[in-house]
């Protein structure tokens, strides 16, 4: 799917339908990338779209279907096919829900969002989507960026639990207490849309160059934000050296100098990974210099 804007192969298409079916069947499919993709590509591909939708076996893909039918802006197409498939119950909810069509997407507190709109750039290979992705980030303020870059570069290295193995995982119920995710979610969430961005960007950056350069292109131009993701890009650094050198104290320690090096090292790392400042989560290995 991540390469159908480049060779417009209905093959691809049919790959990536066949493969949802068989991760629906299992109960993990995941419909948000899809959703993207097929909302871009019904409302820029009328044959195409005219093909999938009749050619489409599986009672779970038509309801991802009208979903992408209304989100493709095609709100009547949407409800004859509904009509036609025993959805209109669906249907219904999703009109009264007014659910935004994908030009009117906005990423701010819902991670989903980034998804429907990175799977409509792999449809058309329009950055345009990409970098509404990113403006989120020109809204937030400075804490909630660097939470967000954090949040980010650890799910890129140690996946959903935000944390090395032998780490306890505390970084998001740290940014749940922060942003007071108990009593209303958004600022919270808003923290994870971000962190999500940064993530799945980064990573399809490594092999689609207009990802790749829209990213750093949006960094650069921004001088508040150049500095805070170059601060946190250091400091996720300085934390993963730390975490080795406290897994090899940690087995190593050999007399009161080595404890106190652990000691300085562990309580570094924990600062970092309860949100704390970069420069607060390395000042122990100044003191330890001194």
């Amino acid at each position: 799917m991540a390469s159908y804007y480049r060779s417009k192969s209905a093959a691809c298409v049919d790959d990536t339908l066949a493969q949802l079916r068989q991760t629906a069947a299992s109960g993990r499919a995941d419909p948000n990338t899809i959703t993207g993709f097929l909302a871009e590509l019904f409302r820029t591909s009328p044959q195409e779209r005219e093909r999938l939708l009749k050619a489409e076996p599986s009672d779970y893909m038509k309801s991802v279907d009208v979903i992408s039918l209304y989100r493709a802006g095609l709100p009547d197409e949407a409800q004859k096919f509904a009509a036609a498939n025993n959805l209109s119950s669906l249907s219904d909810r999703l009109r009264a829900a007014r659910m935004p069509p994908l030009d009117a997407v906005t990423p701010s507190s819902t991670p989903a969002d980034n998804d429907l709109l990175i799977g409509a750039y792999m449809a058309s290979g329009n950055t345009a989507h990409i970098q509404r992705i990113l403006d989120n980030y020109s809204g937030a303020d400075d804490g909630m960026v660097s939470d967000g870059l954090r949040v980010g570069f650890m799910m890129s290295k140690f996946g959903p639990g935000l944390a090395p193995k032998g780490r306890d995982s505390v970084m998001i119920k740290v940014a749940c207490t922060k942003y007071g995710c108990k009593a209303d979610q958004t600022k919270f969430l808003r923290v994870m849309t971000l962190g999500t961005a940064i993530w799945s960007l980064q990573s399809l950056a490594a092999q689609d160059d207009g990802i790749k350069k829209t990213l750093s292109e949006f960094f650069s131009r921004d001088a508040r934000l150049k500095n805070l993701f170059a601060a946190e890009q250091a400091a996720f650094g300085n934390y993963l050296t730390t975490i080795v050198l406290v897994s090899t104290f940690q087995k190593d320690r050999t007399g009161a100098a080595q404890d106190q090096t652990y000691d300085l090292m562990n309580k570094s790392a924990s600062v970092y990974e309860n949100l704390g400042s970069g420069k607060d989560a390395f000042e122990p290995f100044r003191n330890l210099k001194k």
